[in-house]
């Protein structure tokens, strides 16, 4: 795509390239966030969403272009990582540098650096380039002895428990999809066992003391468990006398937890923010990792007081029996940037949870699985899925 987007005659076509290259590829949102926002909720935003993010996206290829062929070389890679770092690296979906894992599997870095810089030579040098190209990616596949193995002993769940956490509260199918994860939990052969994302719609110190019988029996057979859960953030006591006791619930939890590992940043929590959407890990080992990116507009919103937080430099890597774990959580499996910093900090699994129920009708999952397995085949890190459909 940059060579593609930087070969053209001019500015204005290079756009265009670009333009069609992200209308295409990004033309999941539409559907996805139609179903994330609601069904009261019209077309318009989705398109809105749609056209702003290709254009973010696209707006770099303009910018990197010149009518010096020559200067593809540095440009592309340059433009490749302004798509990938933040701010744009926020809504940075369709990376190409994630063809990597699929061309030179095992490479890791190498690997990388090998898709950027091909990129820009492609402009400059095509047909050598692309014989290059075919003859690396042949000789790394025919050397890669496969995809990483699962871990032993760990164990990724899928669920089908619906529109829980995208739906009005039910406290009926909450219980019970509760009652499951116990089950399945204690039954399990696993000694780490991964649930998806928010299939417990709140965790707070009530839903402790409600798991707490189940947390003992894990705790006294070695086991630890993974639940997606929306966590409350603490907030200071408001001015005008009411006070939301649940907060006080959360804090006291928090106070009373001395092996309480939490993954997340130690600031001070940014008002205008009401949750975390987190991974919680409870049993034989205790800790929280907090999502760094969550959906933009839907889940975090800076405009909008019930929002989850941004943490862009939270903790990237947790351990987990004995092993480092990188959690990407849903939405941060498309993009790039806090895919490369946790590999950055060399994990040994990688972990992806996911509530794809309303993106069940489009390809969002797919993609999903078919960015983590190149991750996890360039840098031959295992990995792990739980999704929630």
């Amino acid at each position: 795509m940059p060579a593609l987007a930087l070969s053209q005659p001019t500015r204005r076509t290079s756009c265009t390239a670009a333009l069609s290259y992200y209308g295409a590829t990004l033309w999941p949102i539409i559907p996805g966030a139609k179903n994330f926002l609601g069904p009261d909720v019209s077309l318009l935003p989705a398109l809105a969403l749609w056209a702003a993010a290709i254009v973010a996206l696209a707006s770099v290829w303009p910018i990197m272009w010149s009518a010096d062929t020559r200067q593809a070389i540095w440009r592309a890679p340059v433009g490749l990582l302004l798509t990938v770092i933040p701010p744009l690296g926020i809504i940075g979906f369709a990376s190409p540098l994630a063809a990597a894992g699929f061309l030179f599997p095992g490479c890791a870095w190498c690997g990388l650096l090998a898709c950027g810089v091909i990129s820009g030579s492609l402009r400059v040098w095509p047909r050598r380039t692309g014989a290059v190209l075919i003859a690396a990616g042949v000789i790394a596949n025919a050397l890669h002895p496969g995809d990483p193995e699962p871990l032993p002993g760990w164990q990724g769940v899928d669920t089908n428990f619906g529109s829980i956490a995208h739906a009005p509260v039910n406290p009926i199918s909450e219980y019970q999809a509760a009652q499951w994860i116990q089950q399945f939990s204690l039954t399990a052969n696993a000694r780490v066992v991964v649930f998806p994302e928010t299939v417990v719609p709140t965790w707070t110190a009530a839903t402790e003391a409600f798991w707490q019988q189940t947390l003992d029996r894990l705790r006294a057979s070695g086991k630890t468990i993974l639940v997606g859960a929306r966590v409350p953030i603490t907030r200071e006591r408001p001015q005008d006398g009411r006070y939301d006791f649940t907060v006080d619930l959360v804090a006291l939890r928090g106070d009373h937890s001395s092996s309480f590992q939490m993954a997340r940043p130690s600031d001070d929590y940014g008002a205008g923010f009401s949750y975390d959407n987190a991974v919680i890990i409870r049993g034989a080992e205790t800790g929280e990792f907090v999502q760094r990116i969550p959906v933009p507009i839907a889940m975090w919103n800076p405009f909008h007081s019930h929002s989850a937080r941004l943490t862009l430099f939270a903790p990237p890597v947790i351990a987990i029996a004995g092993e480092r774990a990188a959690v990407l959580v849903c939405y941060e499996q498309l993009v790039t940037w806090p895919v490369l910093i946790s590999l950055g900090h060399r994990p040994t699994i990688l972990i992806a949870v996911a509530n794809d129920h309303w993106a069940s009708e489009t390809r969002i999952p797919a993609f999903q699985v078919a960015a983590i397995r190149a991750w996890s085949r360039l840098f031959g890190v295992p990995a792990i899925t739980a999704t929630n459909r």
